[in-house]
């Protein structure tokens, strides 16, 4: 009995080292930043968890294979909940000791990119904190362009509204669209499977190139796709010929990876003009707290930005109400917008 009370104290006692360091009280928010999370380090739209009340906080979705924190607001003078020793496992987070700190960059590490369940309690009015994490599935399929094409080049930084998710119905098939411009910087394009340091994600490239760099395109072209991870040609792009570019040459890419195929279509030659006016007319704005969608000739679904589906709606136009801050993907079978809050 008496060393069963020991073993107990001394638990409670690591639960509580670092505590005093920080005002002691349970968060009204709870966010999670870090590579690992679907927002990395972008603190203004840091992954929110759900407070689900009695100091517990809960999130199921995305996390990708690398570092993570907790932290209780959406700026960098919030109080961060850390390890003790840096680089602890997520999933054993339950028997870590926890810091309640300003500024401590220590950080806990996800193994391998999946959907995971993150659950963190909070005790004695906040004097105590406890982090548990299990891997669940695997990682809901996304993509992100890289190249000038997209203005993003750091394949461990890209800012997830560049985040594109499956189009509705498949899990393979990505849409994106872009503008080619003239010049070195203005039109290349590839894509990685997820955000993460370019040695752990998959490069989708093209198979061959016309000058060491670029596999060179033309409106209607459908080409084979090469997957690609650290084999020294990441750096292989597609795009379109000086000749063939104006500042705001539109380009509808399609990455179709069930067969491993690349499309460049020119959208204002597709066919079905109605189609077209009516994705175009869809607009998607947040008034005061409520994010309204207008014009939609289709079913709607809203994600986050951790692929989440958040709302829906079969008849098109809506509203919702009680979304947090961040980025979100409005998205019919043939459109998508993204809006932030």
């Amino acid at each position: 009995m008496k060393l069963h009370l020991l073993n107990s104290m001394a638990a409670g006692a690591a639960l509580l080292l670092g505590s005093a360091l920080a005002t002691a009280a349970i968060p009204e928010h709870l966010y999670m930043v870090g590579e690992a999370s679907p927002s990395l380090w972008h603190i203004d739209v840091a992954t929110e968890m759900t407070n689900e009340g009695d100091g517990m906080f809960s999130y199921r979705g995305t996390l990708y294979k690398q570092n993570l924190q907790f932290i209780d607001a959406r700026n960098w003078d919030g109080v961060r909940y850390v390890p003790e020793v840096s680089g602890w496992h997520l999933t054993e987070a339950n028997n870590a000791t926890i810091l309640s700190e300003v500024g401590n960059e220590n950080r806990f590490w996800v193994l391998e990119p999946g959907t995971y369940e993150v659950k963190v309690f909070f005790g004695d009015d906040g004097n105590s904190v406890m982090i548990t994490a299990a891997w669940v599935d695997e990682m809901a399929p996304l993509v992100c362009p890289l190249g000038g094409a997209s203005g993003q080049w750091d394949s461990a930084s890209v800012h997830p509204s560049f985040n594109i998710y499956p189009e509705e119905g498949t899990e393979d098939l990505f849409v994106y669209e872009t503008t080619f411009a003239p010049g070195c910087d203005g039109k290349h394009l590839k894509f990685i499977s997820y955000p993460c340091n370019w040695w752990e994600t998959w490069f989708y490239c093209p198979t061959e190139t016309d000058n060491g760099v670029v596999k060179f395109v033309k409106y209607g072209d459908k080409l084979p796709v090469r997957r690609a991870w650290n084999d020294g040609r990441l750096d292989e792009f597609w795009g379109f010929a000086d000749e063939d570019c104006t500042p705001e040459k539109k380009v509808k890419v399609v990455l179709n990876l069930a067969d491993d195929t690349i499309e460049f279509i020119d959208p204002s030659q597709q066919s079905g003009v109605d189609d077209i006016d009516a994705a175009a007319s869809m607009k998607a704005s947040f008034v005061g707290d409520a994010l309204v969608v207008e014009g939609a000739q289709a079913p709607v679904a809203v994600y986050d930005i951790a692929g989440r589906q958040v709302a829906s709606s079969a008849i098109g136009s809506f509203s919702v109400d009680g979304l947090t801050n961040g980025v979100y993907v409005v998205k019919t079978a043939d459109n998508a917008v993204k809006v932030s809050k």
